[in-house]
């Protein structure tokens, strides 16, 4: 088959999804002719689509050494870097990207998230606003500015923001969760358990969907409804370690502390930071006071584990009851 023929034929199947077959076809493509760059760069396509971003970077490297003005690998590029954690390179990348194609939503819409990633939000609205500027239509682009405007603490612009996003994609899954813990956060409960019901007619196995949920019923003391919803989470993901904590929260509301005392007991076995996340929020002013009533460590056989009395001896009576709502927090989906 001639190298074009097999090029388009690796493309067609890159569009029907069909990343691995796509993959075949661009490696014979590249044996062929090695100093093909758009073929690099959508061979690295193909890995980011597959989640392997080194080997999407090596590609856009190569494409990069025989066309250094392949805008497109810049962007592909800083956005590879931004799933590795890299937000420096990521962000140097899409810049550059940016100076080739200055009116691009799509770059803009990237370099916001990049740097929002590392931690800069206020500047990260800056290119959200321009990217929407230049196309009103990326719905994206209005979910990303929202979880900036929530972070940053404009929880109403971050509603004004979900809102459209819904507007222009009604079936995306991840707006309905972060829009729900909006309203749940400014009192609105109904309009998040709303929320959290449509979540769930999109994507019936969606964990964070039903933790959220329980935690609205946990605030509303509907207790039976909150187990429901945290059981349904654990059935989904059995390592969710926050469900199990606020199930044992609602258990301990609901008077069965035997039930109560198996999931803090789990809490505590299988992830310490989760005891430690807890005394932290007693406002205890020094170290030495965490200590108080806290499990001892022992060593067994090169492992450790708690060994705990349980309520009586962990879980303070008085931190449950006044404590509760900064325990059981719900989840803002931060992607």
């Amino acid at each position: 088959m001639q190298n074009e023929k097999l090029y388009q034929q690796g493309l067609t199947k890159a569009r029907q999804g069909n990343y691995r077959g796509a993959l075949d076809d661009f490696n014979q493509v590249l044996s062929r002719n090695p100093n093909h760059a758009i073929a690099y760069n959508n061979r690295a396509l193909l890995y980011y689509h597959l989640k392997d971003y080194k080997n999407a970077i090596k590609d856009l490297d190569y494409a990069l050494k025989i066309n250094p003005k392949l805008s497109e690998a810049y962007l592909n590029r800083g956005n590879a870097w931004r799933h590795l954690g890299n937000y420096k390179k990521a962000i140097k990348d899409l810049k550059i990207a940016l100076k080739f194609n200055p009116t691009s939503d799509a770059i803009h819409n990237n370099l916001g998230l990049a740097i929002a990633q590392s931690g800069e939000y206020e500047e990260a609205l800056t290119y959200y606003n321009k990217a929407l500027l230049f196309n009103p239509k990326n719905y994206k682009t209005y979910y990303n500015r929202g979880r900036a405007f929530y972070i940053t603490g404009r929880k109403q612009e971050a509603l004004q923001d979900f809102n459209k996003t819904i507007e222009l994609a009604p079936n995306y899954t991840k707006v309905y969760i972060n829009r729900g813990l909006c309203y749940h956060q400014l009192g609105e409960h109904e309009q998040a358990i709303e929320d959290y019901n449509t979540a769930l007619k999109i994507d019936t196995y969606n964990v964070y969907a039903y933790y959220n949920r329980g935690c609205v019923y946990y605030s509303l003391k509907e207790m039976k409804a909150a187990i429901d919803d945290f059981n349904q989470a654990l059935l989904i993901d059995p390592s969710y370690i926050k469900a199990y904590l606020n199930r044992g929260l609602a258990l301990y509301k609901s008077g069965d502390r035997v039930a109560a005392n198996k999931d803090f007991y789990h809490v505590m076995c299988v992830n310490a930071d989760a005891y430690l996340y807890y005394q932290a929020q007693r406002g205890t002013p020094h170290d030495e006071s965490y200590s108080r009533n806290a499990p001892q460590m022992e060593v067994n056989q090169g492992g450790e584990y708690f060994y705990t009395t349980f309520l009586e001896g962990v879980w303070d009576e008085v931190d449950l009851n006044c404590r509760e709502s900064t325990i059981c927090e719900a989840e803002f989906i931060d992607d």
